[in-house]
């Protein structure tokens, strides 16, 4: 064989002469981009993540996308706290509003039991004859938790609740001026009427809550 004659190599036409140099980046957004950005707008706890995941990912595709969910997940984000703080402030003193009234209708609904019990321990003729009846006077004001639940008409007054004398102000709600209303004081009139009221209690009209003719 001829040295000086020239050599050409076998041709590969697999080879890729550009093989070595970068990879170019790839047209449009992903799909995660896309994703994120929808998210954004619905969900932008999930958008901003999916949009920083995806601008973190090497794919070579453009990053534009994922950079606006991310800047509209943050904005969306920030409105949504705007919006909810509004909303509280709004609706808080509504909700205090009908919780006070559910309060105020569970203590009426309160001395009304107390007063259906000192009403018929009075009128019970096994406690006005009995050994020890136990009767309080009349025209006076009495604390609920002052009456002898030893004596004939303290248990009567208690079967008909049907709890501890002792327990009964634990179950007041309601509150005045800012504290908690206390005190259940009933007075039998000479006409065996029954009135019953609570002490430091505000019916929303400026009265204090009671039952009988009671009302100021």
């Amino acid at each position: 064989m001829d040295q000086n004659q020239n050599y050409t190599p076998n041709f590969n036409p697999g080879y890729d002469s550009n093989m070595n140099k970068a990879v170019p980046e790839k047209a449009g957004p992903s799909g995660l981009s896309i994703a994120a950005l929808i998210f954004a707008f619905l969900l932008s706890p999930i958008g901003l993540i999916l949009g920083i995941v995806d601008l973190f990912k090497k794919d070579g595709r453009t990053k534009g996308l994922s950079i606006a969910a991310i800047i509209t997940s943050l904005i969306m984000g920030f409105v949504s706290l705007i919006v909810c703080a509004v909303l509280l402030a709004v609706m808080y003193p509504q909700v205090v509003r009908y919780e006070q009234k559910s309060y105020i209708s569970s203590d009426m609904q309160l001395c009304e039991t107390v007063k259906l019990a000192v009403t018929t321990a009075m009128m019970d003729p096994d406690v006005v004859t009995g050994s020890n009846p136990g009767l309080p006077p009349y025209d006076e004001w009495v604390y609920v938790a002052d009456i002898d639940d030893d004596t004939d008409f303290g248990k009567t007054v208690e079967e008909y609740i049907g709890r501890d004398i002792d327990e009964i102000e634990g179950n007041i709600l309601s509150s005045y001026g800012g504290g908690h209303a206390s005190g259940i004081q009933f007075r039998i009139n000479n006409g065996n009427d029954v009135e019953v009221r609570i002490e430091n209690s505000d019916d929303g009209n400026g009265n204090q809550i009671s039952a009988g003719i009671y009302n100021y």
